[in-house]
Order: C-alpha cells, then structure tokens, then sequence
C-alpha cells in the first residue's frame, strides 16, 4: 500500500532559526514526538550520506526502530531522507521523505512530502500522515506557542492506494 502526503505550515520565525531546530537532534527529539509517546536518537549523522537510529513509541517500551538514510541535506533549504520503521523483526513501512524550508511574509513555510509505502495496511500510513502532522504543529509551537501554527493537507494530500 503506497500514498504520498504532503502537508505544510507556516512559522513565525526567520528561516535560519527554524532549520536549526530541525538539524539538531535533541531538539528534534523535543518538538517531534506526539504528547505520551517517547523518541530516542540513538545517533544522529544530520548531513548528505549520513544516517541515523532512532527508537519510538510509548515511552516505557520505545517498540518501534527507525533507520534514516540522508540523501542529501542543504543547510536552511531541504533535508531529503528515507526513514524505515520495524517493530521486532517486521518490516512495518519505508518512506521517501522531504522537508522543505522557503521564506514567506510571516517568516519560514516548512512542508514536509512523504511518499510512503506500508507493508502492514493503511494503519502505518494513517500513523505517518498524523506523526507528520504533530511533527509540524509541534515544530511551530516549538518557537510560537500553540495556536499560532497553521498546518494545511490540503495540497496534494491524497488517499492511499
């Protein structure tokens, strides 16, 4: 089962401050995780050729292991990477993921495109698009408070397939 999702949101903040938020890890591990759920790097090479691990899920079991591949990163533009997530030995979902970062009146827009393939059903696709969506609601409340963040689906959000 494959679906490309796209969502985006606007930051009130300069670009530069919102890029440094998502390179660094332990900040990334602040503002990406949804409330009750836990993330842990347990590396993080955050450039192009490099990888990382990461572990999630609810906080007292982390049940979930991540392996990310960075394609390419350029400093304040786009992070391009895939990110493959297992739960024991099962392959769970695999995903082409770009972050994106442009200037815009009220500061930085980030969009994030995730074409995602599930190999467990539109569970693992349902999960990415609202991990997606808490990640950027969260990113922006990272720096503006909560409410201030508008997060849209509806460019290029489609169904899976």
């Amino acid at each position: 089962m494959t679906d490309t999702i796209r969502l985006s949101t606007e930051i009130a903040r300069p670009r530069g401050d919102v890029w440094e938020a998502f390179a660094d890890t332990e900040a990334r591990q602040e503002w990406s995780v949804p409330d009750g759920d836990g993330l842990i790097y347990d590396y993080d090479d955050f450039r192009t050729g490099g990888s990382a691990r990461y572990r999630c899920g609810s906080p007292e079991v982390l049940e979930f292991n991540a392996a990310i591949d960075y394609v390419r990163v350029e400093e304040e533009t786009f992070a391009v990477h895939t990110d493959t997530v297992w739960r024991g030995g099962e392959l769970l979902a695999t995903g082409l993921i770009t972050w994106s970062f442009t200037d815009v009146p009220p500061g930085t827009s980030v969009t994030i495109v995730d074409q995602v393939v599930s190999f467990v059903g539109t569970g693992m696709i349902e999960g990415s698009r609202n991990g997606h969506r808490i990640a950027l609601e969260q990113l922006g409340a990272f720096f503006a408070g909560p409410r201030q963040v508008r997060s849209s689906t509806a460019d290029g959000d489609r169904r899976p397939t």
